[in-house]
């Protein structure tokens, strides 16, 4: 990685890798010290100076846009915070947020149909790569109660924000789960059932106790996991 800019909101910001490149990068991404991961366009260079365009996302966010399921464009306007702009003139940086660069009408946004248009495997190594930067994530669990005080079906279609994840971890203490997340929500279906290993050792012997959680999510990758975590381990006992 090398140097890129300085934020005062995000710390220093390293340009990672290169997506698309001219005789410069076009499209890439960043990282900070805290590995927050950002998507940069470089949407101007020339004798008036060169400006960029750099938003917050995450890996799953820019393996859609790789996977051309959403545009460069979207990816920005829509999986994107922060709104930052960098202008470089007259060796001088400038950064601004939240400005007119980013409004629809924009001549400095990607044009609407702006995909990546990749060939078949061409990100391949990419796609890998950014399924493991959100492979762990924490959530805070003071907002949620347990479920697991009795068994019963969950209705199918529910869609969950990524937070509601927590309530799992009120009931289950530490879980892996290999999934696909699509930006803030995660779309499952799942019932109570019986399945999952308990790691304590208050409930080391499983035959007593219940499956609490079974489930089936699009697996991304083998090594993509969500850690959640809880000091609150709470399980329900079978009937």
């Amino acid at each position: 990685m090398r140097e890129f800019i300085k934020l005062d909101k995000y710390g220093q910001i390293y340009i990672d890798k290169v997506l698309f490149e001219s005789y410069f990068p076009v499209v890439f991404t960043c990282l900070n010290d805290k590995k927050d991961v950002f998507i940069g366009v470089c949407c101007q260079n020339n004798e008036k100076g060169c400006k960029w365009l750099l938003g917050k996302t995450n890996g799953i966010s820019l393996i859609r846009m790789l996977r051309d399921e959403i545009t460069i464009r979207q990816l920005l306007l829509e999986y994107s915070s922060g709104k930052i702009s960098v202008d470089y003139v007259e060796n001088r940086y400038t950064i601004s947020y939240n400005n007119s660069d980013w409004d629809e009408s924009s001549p400095y946004l990607p044009k609407e149909d702006s995909y990546m248009y990749a060939e078949d495997g061409e990100f391949d190594d990419e796609i890998n790569y950014f399924s493991l930067i959100d492979n762990d994530v924490h959530y805070n669990t003071k907002y949620y109660k347990s479920i697991a005080k009795e068994s019963g079906i969950i209705d199918e279609g529910i869609e969950l924000s990524a937070d509601a994840l927590d309530v799992f971890a009120s009931t289950l203490g530490n879980i892996s789960i290999p999934s696909e997340i699509v930006v803030s929500t995660l779309k499952v279906s799942w019932e109570l059932c019986t399945n999952i290993v308990i790691d304590t050792g208050k409930y080391i012997d499983q035959k007593k106790y219940k499956l609490v959680h079974n489930s089936a999510f699009k697996i991304l990758s083998e090594d993509l996991r969500i850690k959640v975590e809880s000091d609150d381990n709470i399980f329900a006992d079978a009937a």
